[in-house]
């Protein structure tokens, strides 16, 4: 089965992206800061990945095969920044969570968040 846990795969534009929400949930997730990545072709070339359109044309379409590249090495796969995952809610517009670099971590953290406001 392929994930698509990382935050890699939801950075769509510069910014805060929501994606993760419940209507039985106070609390959602986004996806913020941004991703670069430099990423070494098989013909040399380098291409800079900033969105999860370009890392998909690379031929990255799940956590799978970001960890397989991630490993090859700063010389053939570098990041330069990475986006992440945080939880929000709009009844504390000062409040957000923890970075989470985990998808189905931040819907967790959500979750209990939810969960503890009810005791």
């Amino acid at each position: 089965m392929e994930t698509r846990n990382d935050s890699a795969f939801y950075t769509n534009e510069p910014g805060v992206e929501v994606v993760w929400e419940d209507e039985s949930c106070d609390y959602y997730v986004v996806r913020n800061g941004e991703m670069r990545i430099h990423a070494t072709t098989t013909d040399g070339h380098i291409e800079v990945i900033r969105y999860t359109d370009k890392l998909e044309e690379f031929g990255i379409t799940n956590d799978q095969q970001l960890e397989e590249w991630s490993n090859k090495g700063e010389e053939v796969f570098s990041w330069q920044n990475n986006s992440w995952f945080e939880v929000y809610t709009e009844k504390d517009p000062e409040f957000f969570s923890e970075p989470y670099h985990s998808l189905e971590d931040a819907i967790g953290q959500a979750r209990v968040l939810q969960e503890e406001e009810k005791k």
